[in-house]
């Protein structure tokens, strides 16, 4: 009777935990999806674009200056591993690093630096929250961060223009530093804890730059092709997507964390595909009577948000497979994933997008999220599987 009781202790603390998280990111998503579509209404598709671009420069020097420390962190922070006051006090270095160079050498904009030095900060305290289950106290700050987002973008943007937005972004990041200072005086530096843990680390840091790139480098590649104006239509295209993706991507932190764990997610990541399939379904057949009530100015974005609405479900399918990979500490798997996802992104954006123009680099996605979720579907059914029996 006593061992009954624990376990629907555990179930009712598990779903707690998992409400909590998903409401909270549902939350934050859905401020940040509302804002970014309120952008593009007063941007227009040049202006959109323009700070898609900027946005993308700012996120891949920022994961860069991560150095793959957030799934350090919800990994080893889930095994109880006394690793966060090191991680951060790396994390301090790599971003001002990087700002610098950023600032020097790149864009020559303050805003830009300050936002690398503010995302670094911000997703290491939050990776550091998640890793330690804390995940009531982890969706309240990203909550109130999002709010002070919007709020600070939207007002310093009608001040100093775009780099108003990028500044109010940064600045919602850096006021929470002070749980950055606390967190590196609570224990010892010790560098040499991560002497067992090099692989993993690299593997990471060159997990989430794959992840940054895929993200963020198709704006860079496509800008030269197609121009601000159009890469504005394939970013509201993107937000759309982002939107779709909004409950598999909640949870996917979430079952990381358990995966790291050994707990069994298989029934989350069954309705976490389910509801990929349903979202997409949807957005095929609802897009072309919404986006133009709302964005009449973005009119050649209905067809690319039908195109890139079939990516969610090998993209969810994919996920629950990193999630797996990671838990296991077993990111090489995932490397080579995301690095062939890339290369095929890229490759395709190039050619397609010069041929068939913005169809043809949102069909990009397409290929390219289709290949990725097939290489671990083989890799689990027949590689891994031969090695576990061996």
């Amino acid at each position: 009777m006593k061992d009954i009781l624990n376990q629907f202790k555990n179930i009712v603390s598990r779903f707690k935990d998992l409400t909590s998280l998903s409401i909270a990111t549902l939350v934050t998503n859905g401020i940040g999806g509302i804002f970014w579509l309120y952008m593009a209404s007063l941007l227009g598709t040049e202006g959109y674009g323009e700070i898609s671009y900027l946005i993308s420069i700012a996120i891949i020097s920022s994961t860069l200056s991560l150095a793959g420390m957030t799934n350090v962190l919800i990994v080893y922070g889930a095994k109880n591993v006394k690793i966060q006051s090191t991680v951060f006090v790396i994390g301090s270095i790599t971003s001002l690093t990087t700002s610098l160079i950023i600032f020097f050498f790149v864009a020559e904009d303050i805003t830009i630096s300050l936002y690398v030095i503010g995302f670094v900060i911000f997703n290491l305290i939050s990776s550091d929250m998640i890793g330690r289950k804390l995940f009531q106290k982890y969706s309240k700050i990203i909550i109130i961060q999002k709010i002070i987002l919007v709020v600070l973008a939207i007002i310093l943007y009608h001040i100093i223009g775009l780099q108003g937005v990028i500044l109010g972004i940064a600045i919602s990041f850096l006021l929470f530093s002070f749980i950055f200072y606390k967190r590196i005086k609570e224990m010892k530096i010790d560098f040499s804890i991560f002497k067992d843990k090099y692989k993993f680390t690299i593997n990471s840091y060159l997990l989430d730059i794959s992840g940054a790139f895929q993200g963020s480098l198709d704006k860079i590649i496509i800008l030269p092709i197609l121009g601000f104006s159009l890469l504005g239509n394939y970013q509201l295209g993107l937000q759309f997507i982002s939107l779709l993706y909004l409950i598999p991507g909640m949870l996917f932190s979430y079952v990381l964390s358990q995966d790291a764990s050994e707990i069994p997610t298989k029934i989350i990541k069954r309705i976490i595909i389910s509801i990929s399939i349903i979202f997409a379904i949807l957005s095929i057949i609802l897009s072309p009577i919404f986006v133009p009530m709302i964005f009449p100015e973005f009119i050649e974005s209905v067809i690319v948000i039908q195109i890139m609405s079939v990516s969610i479900v090998p993209s969810a399918i994919a996920q629950s497979y990193v999630s797996k990979y990671l838990g296991m500490a077993k990111s090489k798997i995932v490397i080579v994933g995301a690095g062939l996802f890339l290369l095929v992104q890229i490759i395709s954006i190039i050619t397609l997008g010069n041929v068939y123009g913005l169809n043809g680099a949102a069909v990009s996605l397409i290929i390219s999220s289709i290949v990725y979720a097939s290489y671990f579907v083989i890799i689990d059914r027949f590689y891994y599987k031969s090695r576990l029996v061996t």
